[in-house]
């Protein structure tokens, strides 16, 4: 049976998901999800909840459930913009800094077990083809079709 691109990438992304799942929730006690958070809020010290938003992907009101997990965890902290008080800073703690570096040495670890049925060539193909993909969809916006 034939199936379209669109169904073989979301088989992929939902068994890859389910796999780290399985493996990040007893290692440090989160998902994919709150750890995407985690990520790009170490990779951004102090952005906002708006700017999280377009860079996670997550909806407005899940994120905030997140953030809010991540902040009772003691893994981020907030602070009040200092040019809007409407808005929030989000800031990795110390604890937050060590979670997504344990995370990301299990991710990488996840990865090659999950892409092991790949040759380091085709693992890198793929990786060019998908950022090349992501490129793309970025510039071109979100959503269309």
């Amino acid at each position: 049976m034939s199936y379209f691109l669109t169904f073989k990438l979301d088989l992929i992304k939902s068994e890859m998901i389910s796999r780290a799942n399985a493996a990040y929730r007893p290692a440090v006690g989160l998902d994919v999800r709150s750890l995407r958070v985690l990520r790009i809020i170490c990779d951004a010290p102090g952005i906002t909840a708006t700017t999280l938003k377009e860079l996670t992907l997550i909806e407005k009101t899940l994120l905030s459930k997140l953030v809010a997990d991540l902040i009772e965890r003691k893994l981020v902290r907030r602070s009040i913009h200092p040019d809007d008080a409407r808005h929030f800073q989000l800031w990795p703690t110390a604890a937050g800094k060590r979670t997504r570096t344990s995370s990301d040495e299990l991710g990488h670890t996840l990865e090659t077990e999950i892409l092991s049925v790949l040759s380091a060539d085709e693992r890198g193909q793929l990786n060019r083809i998908v950022d090349k993909l992501v490129d793309e969809f970025r510039k071109t916006g979100k959503g269309q079709g």
